[in-house]
């Protein structure tokens, strides 16, 4: 069967279509990579626009990023992904004069965001930080949130404290890398004032981080 017939297959195919993971794996170093350029236009240019419709999860990485999402609609899209992402890449997808403002406004629940800072020389805490607030502003349906969960230290994410006012009311779950103890506590002086589910990782713990009134469910 060739190429072309085994594509028309799988978009026909529910199942493939409804959760679309657009990377391509290297058995080299057991990592994902982005689409060859041939794949990915004819994905963006053939199949995307007949199956948008049917997406509720979409994951992208790198390169593929912006042309998929610009493929076309997906008015189902609840469960997104950004993976390997440039900052500034980032830093204008989150802006309301953005035309794909609208999926994150209201469609999307769960974001899943990782940065690729290999050729940044300067540490990306401000930067992650304003990304970070950005989300948590346009987002207003976000339930989980995994924000550059397992970055290095020095790309850690930096929070100044909120005075107890709840920024993201709807969040549920949040994975996150923070630069130290402190960090986590501001997470929790009510600014998710829902959360639930908290994934933390951070370089060291002091004792009076055991000391805090804890509301979250789960805490790893």
């Amino acid at each position: 069967m060739g190429v072309n017939k085994r594509l028309n297959r799988l978009v026909q195919d529910t199942i493939f279509t409804r959760d679309l993971y657009l990377q391509e794996y290297s058995p080299v170093d057991d990592s994902t990579i982005p689409l060859p350029n041939p794949i990915l236009d004819r994905f963006c240019s053939k199949i995307l626009p007949e199956i948008g419709h049917q997406i509720e999860t979409l994951y992208l990485k790198g390169t593929s990023i912006e042309p998929v999402l610009h493929a076309t609609n997906y008015p189902n899209l609840n469960n997104l992904g950004l993976c390997d992402i440039h900052f500034k890449q980032a830093m204008s997808l989150f802006v309301d004069e953005n035309p794909l403002i609208h999926i994150f406004k209201n469609q999307v629940s769960s974001l899943k965001i990782s940065f690729n800072n290999k050729n940044n020389s300067c540490p990306m805490v401000g930067i992650s930080s304003v990304i970070f607030q950005k989300i948590l502003t346009i987002y207003t349906n976000l339930r989980c949130l995994k924000y550059n969960p397992s970055s290095p230290f020095g790309d850690a994410l930096y929070l100044y404290p909120a005075n107890g006012i709840a920024i993201c009311p709807t969040l549920l779950e949040l994975h996150v890398s923070v630069t130290d103890m402190k960090q986590c506590l501001h997470i929790l002086d009510g600014r998710f004032d829902q959360l639930r589910i908290l994934y933390v990782t951070f370089d060291s713990v002091s004792p009076e981080f055991f000391n805090i009134e804890d509301n979250v469910g789960y805490f790893y």
